[in-house]
């Protein structure tokens, strides 16, 4: 009999508050015949300091100090950075990057920093198949000059070479839990370790014969999966849980650790000199700022906002990249959208619907690290005297096109139902911070 246990963590998110007990937990004396380490991805998150001055190169250099054995990417990592930085985000990386299902645009080539699969043998010499998947965001994946696969139709080719080559297969899965229960009933899986939806499965679940394990978010959780299998590498046994951060123990040191990891990223994003600004910039002004900045770079005459998006004033002085970080921490990116006048006499209609209620709308999740939607910010878009929708001054046509020019923000929420499946164009390759940093830049007296 050899027992093997697999110690994991996923949707971090930079949340490095928690990395100091993690750390101790992944390094913790090995009480199995072999331990392996695995990150589920969205391990970095642009909204700390450190993560955004390093481009996460920061957390690559904390996860190697924690001895991984492989890791597969989250969004965060793939969505949150330019195709170049992520090219290069994993460059001093000791670990492994596994991830089947994301070519390199043009060529369609698997990308030079990962491997879309990996046998790690144990000191028994058992023999474990590795497979990483992310959620393939098609529409947002293309636009940064990446290809996701069918996560079905790279399943349908691995696993059954993979079940002929090893003797376990472990799916690292940074898909979701919905997904991850249709694949346990589809595919011949001994593990899927989850990620993507922050779900957590106190004791795992067993679903077709898989099991399912997921440590949470933020580091609330850290997931350990017990393996027994006999003489002949067949499984005898598995067991899944996702332990409390709250029972594992602390040390005098986590809390100037922590701060630390805080103060070296804020020095180095205050050393990013942005613009000079003769007067505060209140969040009215960021918010005027954002859709004259929304209107020019598109060319277009219609753009919305929200006052929610930002956090504080931008103080007088010179603001650095960490003055607009505290104010803009999302992960949020410009974006146009096409409508037919019926849809935006319909996206009006929401507007003056749902405005008052929306002012402190409580949200979190997809790239928003706010707190409420705030105050709606049109610029472009009005009645005439007989109350007729009008675009840049033009009574709206039902059946003509037109062009707003807005924020992802608003797709990925379910704020207007017209924006949900309107035809859009989402700008991956820039931040909202950073879009109105170079609109500061330009217009600066």
């Amino acid at each position: 009999m050899e027992a093997i246990q697999l110690r994991h963590t996923n949707d971090l998110h930079s949340h490095f508050e928690a990395w100091p007990r993690i750390r101790r937990f992944l390094l913790a004396e090995k009480t199995a015949d072999t331990t392996f380490n695995f990150d589920i991805g969205d391990a970095i998150d642009r909204f700390h300091p450190l993560t955004d001055a390093t481009l996460g190169k920061a957390n690559v250099d904390l996860m190697n100090a924690a001895h991984y054995d492989a890791v597969t990417i989250g969004n965060n990592e793939g969505l949150g950075m330019a195709h170049a930085d992520l090219n290069h985000l994993y460059d001093q990386a000791n670990y492994p990057v596994i991830l089947a299902n994301l070519k390199e645009l043009p060529r369609g080539n698997q990308p030079a920093w990962a491997e879309p699969y990996k046998i790690l043998t144990t000191n028994n010499q058992t023999k474990v198949a590795i497979i990483g998947l992310t959620a393939p965001y098609q529409m947002t994946y293309r636009s940064l000059d990446w290809q996701p696969l069918p996560v079905e139709d790279v399943l349908d080719d691995l696993v059954p070479k993979l079940r002929r080559e090893a003797d376990l297969v472990i799916l690292l899965s940074h898909l979701g839990l919905p997904t991850d229960r249709d694949l346990a009933e589809k595919y011949d899986l001994d593990v899927i370790i989850g990620a993507h939806t922050h779900h957590v499965l106190p004791d795992g679940e067993m679903d077709h014969g898989t099991l399912l394990a997921a440590a949470g978010r933020y580091g609330d959780h850290a997931g350990q999966i017990d393996l027994v299998v006999d003489d002949q590498h067949h499984v005898v046994s598995k067991q899944a849980r996702a332990i409390p951060l709250g029972e594992l123990a602390t040390e005098p040191g986590d809390l100037a650790e922590i701060q630390a990891l805080h103060d070296r990223g804020a020095e180095l994003e205050e050393a990013k000199k942005i613009v000079h600004f003769d007067h505060e910039q209140t969040i009215s002004d960021q918010g005027q700022a954002c859709l004259d900045a929304l209107k020019e770079t598109t060319g277009l005459p219609v753009a919305f906002c929200s006052s929610g998006l930002f956090l504080q004033d931008l103080p007088e002085g010179t603001d650095t990249a960490e003055d607009f970080l505290e104010s803009m921490p999302h992960a949020i990116h410009p974006m146009v959208t096409t409508l037919t006048g019926a849809e935006l006499m319909a996206l009006a209609a929401e507007f003056q619907e749902r405005r008052t209620d929306l002012v402190d709308q409580k949200m979190k999740g997809s790239g928003f690290r706010g707190k409420v939607f705030g105050h709606l910010l049109i610029d472009g878009l009005d009645r005439d005297d007989d109350g007729q929708l009008r675009y840049a001054g033009r009574v709206v046509e039902p059946e003509k096109a037109y062009q707003i020019a807005t924020l992802d923000h608003y797709r990925w929420i379910n704020f207007f139902q017209v924006l949900d499946e309107a035809p859009a164009k989402i700008n991956q390759k820039i931040f909202l911070r950073e879009l109105l940093a170079q609109y500061y830049q330009k217009h600066a007296q």
